[in-house]
């Protein structure tokens, strides 16, 4: 097995639409913005989840415009205090659901997924 330093997990998104994006992820998800980097070389906003690093980048290999043509290949799962509260929250705005909420099997904790505007699969799972 590999050696890791510690169990810390870095989680990048790279969008041709970086300002949208981060909007999004801010506006709609609520997501706290914890440092932004506007570099020529590497451009990105992270947000703050602890000790893991989740952020939003500008790559100029991504077409503009272009949503993801294979979502689900990678997911980035949130783990959420009540999957049911977080539906409540975003199902009245222009979100699009992959799924509802459901009991995963098998059993013992909720799941509920969506796409973010470029069409990334993000999860949410957690208590009912």
């Amino acid at each position: 097995m590999i050696k890791l330093k510690n169990p810390y997990l870095h989680v990048g998104i790279y969008t041709a639409n970086f300002e949208k994006l981060v909007d999004w992820y801010k506006n709609v998800l609520g997501f706290e913005e914890k440092e932004r980097l506007d570099h020529p070389q590497d451009t990105y906003v992270s947000f703050k989840f602890g000790d893991n690093f989740f952020w939003i980048g500008k790559h100029g290999q991504v077409s503009q415009n272009q949503k993801n043509t294979d979502p689900y290949r990678v997911m980035v799962g949130f783990s959420a205090e009540s999957v049911n509260a977080i539906y409540d929250e975003l199902k009245s705005k222009q979100i699009e659901f992959v799924a509802t909420p459901f009991e995963a099997p098998p059993g013992g904790f909720w799941c509920m997924t969506i796409k973010d505007p470029d069409g990334n699969i993000l999860q949410f799972m957690g208590d009912k």
